[in-house]
């Protein structure tokens, strides 16, 4: 019987010396404790079971209300113009769709995806569709003519996955945290493979007679070209207003090409007109990167804007902090 009410004097001492402390609240966890000082940027105090004990710091922007000894207690308002709590309430959306603003203006349709591996290292997928039918400004495509004055019909696609890493500039002063997993300047790795399909390209040949008389003619033929290659890019993405990211990027790499005809003849009639020496080298625009001929030097760049994909983890407040900040 001693020891039970023991037991229960012990614990209504406990209860009786934590309802003596101050409490502080950090998300749905509530310290009890002794505050010895608040500052702008931190909390410091001692464990509610040791008043003589280590003095600990905590961020202020991880505390959400304090309630003091006394009965007075403040819900903790985070500083805006804080750089520790730039993209805070966004730190948990981590997907990124994107898209080339200026893309159909250059007769293709790109698409991205982003998506945080951790923090540093993102996936970065991009594709991309062409068609020199979208605008009426055809003239980057090289090759001869179907008619007067008109570039030959061409479709196709291209595929560039890639490894994204931040170089880590962009980040708080204190303690060097990152503002934002998606923010900052990088380095890319990319693969990249394209497809592009030409239809009825013509050059005009000629016939030689016994006598050398010339006929005049033409030869035809559709040319499919894939391409394939690597690259290295340096970059740079900012997040605007919570929402949207906006980055830029530059590579230059390395890339394979291998062309085949529909009409063998295309290559082995004598030419007495041509539009180039060799139309089969100049498939050089593919949306995502362009080639330079017989050498296989490419390059590549964008401007791309994204949608951050909202996460459901980040809007959703836990009942228990919920409560914790109404009491």
């Amino acid at each position: 019987m001693k020891r039970i009410v023991l037991f229960i004097a012990l614990v209504l001492t406990v209860d009786f010396a934590v309802a003596q402390t101050d409490t502080l609240f950090s998300g749905k966890k509530a310290i009890p404790c002794k505050i010895v000082e608040i500052s702008e940027s931190e909390f410091k105090y001692k464990k509610a079971e040791l008043p003589d004990g280590p003095t600990y710091v905590i961020d202020r922007a991880k505390v959400t209300k304090y309630t003091l000894v006394g009965g007075f207690s403040e819900i903790v308002v985070p500083d805006e113009m804080s750089v520790e709590h730039e993209h805070q309430e966004i730190l948990g959306n981590r997907e990124v769709i994107k898209i080339q603003p200026f893309s159909l203006a250059l007769n293709y349709i790109s698409i991205g995806y982003e998506r945080v591996i951790k923090v540093g290292t993102n996936l970065d997928i991009e594709a991309g569709y062409i068609n020199n039918a979208m605008t009426t400004n055809q003239s980057f495509y090289s090759y001869g003519i179907n008619s007067v004055n008109d570039p030959p019909f061409c479709y196709g696609f291209y595929f560039k996955p890639g490894i994204k890493f931040f170089l880590g500039q962009d980040f708080s002063v204190k303690g060097l945290k990152y503002a934002h997993p998606l923010k900052g300047r990088y380095i890319r790795l990319d693969l990249a493979v394209s497809y592009l399909n030409v239809q009825e390209v013509t050059r005009y040949n000629y016939v030689s007679g016994p006598y050398h008389v010339s006929t005049n003619g033409t030869v035809s033929t559709d040319i499919t070209s894939v391409a394939y290659g690597g690259f290295i890019n340096y970059g740079r993405q900012f997040i605007l207003g919570n929402v949207l990211t906006l980055d830029y990027y530059l590579g230059i790499g390395f890339t394979f090409q291998s062309n085949s005809y529909s009409n063998s003849q295309f290559q082995t009639a004598p030419l007495a007109f041509y539009h180039r020496s060799d139309d089969a080298k100049y498939i050089s625009r593919y949306g995502g990167f362009a080639r330079v001929p017989d050498v296989g030097i490419s390059a590549t760049a964008g401007l791309r804007i994204g949608y951050i994909i909202p996460s459901k983890k980040a809007n959703t407040l836990p009942k228990k902090a919920s409560q914790s900040i109404k009491n």
